[in-house]
């Protein structure tokens, strides 16, 4: 039986931790302005990390899913975050010396985690640890898998090609057929479908199931099938264009081939998946609690040390 008392809580009890919550973020968030300017320039010259707007609203909405189990919850200020957020301020300050842009990006994305973690407590973040694990996929990270991913499209195609049949010679990432010559570049690398897989494929994977281990199953293949689907993207593309002597599979059609492509791929993976899927989760009931307001002396002095140490 729910005790149902402790879990009508007043709606007063939410309001003061949230504007708190709000106002820590916000300010935060203009203090480190420049940091959070440089998160939203990249997304907007970057194909590859426009996901980044989605982000912020899709985590909202995860937590608005489970708005009914985090209402059983009453604020517990923890002091335990303040450490936390002094050595998250920092790997920013040091991450700002050596001028690691990733980094600063990181920790500021950590701030929220561990605002929601000072003012709410540890039962906040068991409830929502997703949605706010979710946040650092705002975070523009994945530059540095080019290179390999080049290589191992590159070795991929050309070993495709010789199972073909048809003669390549290769020199790094260039390649040449007989009917012309090839060069995989970063735009071929595959690291826009990667990344975009990873994201969607978690999100995916916690919306369907509520095994951990199904969880990680589909997360691993959510980074490996987008790989193997670039090496054939690549080989196919190679192949049309061979195969109509140099007219077809070249220019724009080269990367609207490959978005049908990964569309396609996805859609795929995610209906193979499905076959898999979880029940409606029945979450855990919560502790019932005996508080039925918060200390409020507690929260705003926890307010304030995360205030004076960000």
């Amino acid at each position: 039986m729910t005790d149902t008392a402790a879990i009508e809580r007043p709606a007063q009890a939410w309001v003061q931790p949230i504007v708190i919550f709000a106002g820590l973020v916000v300010l935060t968030f203009l203090i480190f302005y420049d940091t959070a300017a440089s998160m939203v320039e990249i997304w907007v010259r970057s194909e590859t990390f426009a996901h980044g707007f989605l982000i912020f609203p899709i985590s909202l909405w995860l937590v608005w899913r489970i708005r009914d189990r985090l209402a059983q919850i009453t604020p517990e200020p923890n002091y335990l975050a303040l450490p936390l957020v002094f050595l998250n301020g920092a790997v920013w300050f040091l991450a700002d010396l050596v001028d690691i842009n990733v980094i600063r990006q990181l920790a500021l994305v950590a701030f929220i985690p561990l605002a929601v973690f000072a003012i709410w407590g540890w039962p906040m973040i068991r409830e929502a640890m997703f949605p706010l694990l979710f946040l650092f996929f705002a975070v523009p990270i994945g530059e540095g898998l080019i290179p390999p991913l080049m290589d191992f499209t590159a070795d991929f195609t050309v070993h495709m090609i010789q199972l073909t049949g048809i003669p390549v010679y290769r020199e790094g990432t260039f390649f040449s057929l007989p009917t012309g010559n090839w060069s995989v570049i970063e735009a071929c690398s595959g690291v826009r479908y990667l990344i975009a897989s990873v994201v969607l494929g978690t999100l995916y994977a916690y919306l369907t199931y509520t095994s951990y281990l199904k969880r990680t199953l589909f997360i691993i293949a959510s980074v490996i099938v987008p790989i193997l689907a670039n090496g054939f993207r690549a080989y196919g593309i190679v192949m049309i264009a061979h195969f109509s002597d140099m007219k077809l599979a070249l220019g724009t059609d080269h990367f609207i081939y490959g978005w049908v492509w990964f569309g396609i791929v996805i859609f795929i993976m995610f209906y193979i998946g499905s076959f898999w899927r979880d029940s409606e989760e029945e979450s855990e009931p919560l502790p019932v609690q005996t508080a039925t307001s918060i200390d409020h002396k507690k929260l705003l002095k926890s307010a304030v040390g995360v205030l004076l140490l960000t």
